[in-house]
């Protein structure tokens, strides 16, 4: 039996309501056929017990036992190897994106899985965490600061489905004006993260960026949510992007190899065709017509010249000519 399964087979022998010996969990485990020494279950009851992990009291009256507090919650005898790695990347890369409840709910199993994965760090697969790395695409902004008790607020409001009061104030406002919002979810982009929903007595889907929320309580007023809407169709259709327009464009670039390369890889939609223009290539896809295509053609825009439609060429080339403008003396 490995040291971490034996330790969690000691944690399930002690109870709440009196103490018990390691002498007592030695015999214990010996008639279930597990051979340890009193010293190694002694060492173990030890080691959990400096973790402060599971609320471990010892007793040093003779006999000395060990017990959980009363007050401890669940305790998790089944944790496994794959278990432990799964909840600690949750851990990393989705506790900031989760309601409070759920964190809560969820501190206890990410908490032991740490531990686990701690005690059985010579296997080679507990090491995994280390070896997986997940960055974002582009430049690496710092996060936006967001108070954690307007999130709380916000995720909770969003879970139960409940109207927020709230104080914001928008991107072309220098003033906070304070709105009855209904939320109907969250969307994480980057550093970024947006509270979708409508405001009361509207029906357009608006997405409020939190750091712009300087005050939020949650009304016992139920959210009136859409039962027609989807989140994920609604990032899906680019609405996050802001949209220009509701057709999409057909659009068509002249392109370097390099660029046609990374567009065969990842294309720019399911339509997308490349054709040989010379030393070039010639892209044709139907996309959104967004903000964000603008903002990538111009990141491009030393690989990619767009071709149609025309007016987005015309607008690409006018931006272009003002930015120019900017490092002329």
């Amino acid at each position: 039996m490995g040291s971490w399964k034996r330790k969690l087979t000691i944690l399930a022998k002690l109870s709440k309501f009196k103490k018990t010996t390691a002498y007592e969990i030695q015999s214990q485990l010996e008639s279930e056929g597990v051979s340890v020494t009193l010293r190694t279950v002694q060492r173990d009851l030890e080691e959990l017990e400096m973790s402060q992990q599971y609320a471990i009291i010892r007793d040093d009256s003779k006999p000395i036992g060990w017990s959980i507090a009363k007050s401890a919650g669940t305790l998790l005898p089944n944790v496994d190897l794959t278990t432990s790695i799964t909840f600690a990347l949750v851990d990393e890369h989705l506790s900031n994106i989760l309601p409070p409840v759920l964190k809560e709910r969820l501190t206890p199993y990410t908490q032991t899985s740490k531990q686990y994965l701690r005690f059985e760090k010579k296997l080679s697969e507990s090491q995994w965490p280390k070896k997986i790395c997940v960055e974002s695409k582009g430049l690496s902004l710092q996060p936006v600061d967001v108070s954690s008790k307007i999130i709380d607020v916000i995720y909770t409001a969003v879970l139960r489905e409940r109207c927020l009061k709230l104080r914001y104030k928008s991107l072309l406002e220098h003033v906070e004006k304070e709105y009855v919002f209904h939320p109907y979810g969250i969307v994480v982009r980057g550093e970024r993260t947006y509270l979708v929903g409508v405001f009361d007595g509207y029906i357009d889907t608006r997405q409020l960026l939190l750091s712009r929320i300087f005050k939020a309580d949650m009304l016992d007023k139920i959210a009136d949510i859409d039962s027609t809407f989807s989140l994920k169709k609604f990032v899906a259709a680019g609405e996050m992007g802001v949209k220009r327009d509701l057709d999409k464009l057909k659009l068509k670039l002249w392109v370097t190899p390099v660029l046609a390369t990374i567009l065969d890889e990842t294309p720019l939609s399911k339509d997308q065709v490349i054709e040989p223009k010379e030393n070039d290539y010639m892209v044709s896809a139907l996309v959104e017509d967004t903000d964000e295509l603008r903002h990538w053609l111009l990141s491009m825009c030393n690989h990619a010249t767009v071709m149609e439609p025309k007016a987005v060429r015309e607008e690409i080339t006018q931006t272009l000519r003002d930015s120019i403008s900017w490092y002329e003396d």
